[in-house]
């Protein structure tokens, strides 16, 4: 009866890691599914940099699964005043980006405008 308990106990800890592993791919490719609206935000930050409206680039923002319309005027809102910067405001737009979801999703390095 006791190697029977063992062998449940063995088998219930080898189902407890496969579930936790299991739970951990789901979550990094959840974290990495949003590889097109990753696409929208850096297109996005380029219309911006060159000089787009901003209901422009709020409405590329918009289209984002990521973003309503509120997050798009807040992201405007912190970004805007950075238009005049070296970079364009590339940088403090992904940086609002990035701050409106609470994590460091998009890379800030990245320039799809081809200037740094």
């Amino acid at each position: 009866m006791d190697s029977f308990l063992e062998n449940v106990g063995i088998l219930a800890i080898a189902f407890l890691i496969i579930y936790i592993y299991k739970k951990i791919l789901e979550w990094h490719d959840y974290r990495h599914s949003g590889f097109y609206a990753d696409e929208k935000v850096y297109k996005a930050a380029d219309e911006f940099v060159h000089g787009a409206s901003s209901d422009d680039v709020k409405t590329l923002l918009a289209d984002c699964f990521d973003f309503d319309e509120g997050d798009a005027k807040k992201i405007m809102s912190l970004s805007t005043p950075h238009r005049t910067d070296k970079d364009g405001g590339y940088k403090a737009f992904i940086r609002s980006v990035n701050k409106v979801l609470g994590d460091e999703v998009y890379d800030e390095k990245r320039h799809v405008h081809g200037t740094e």
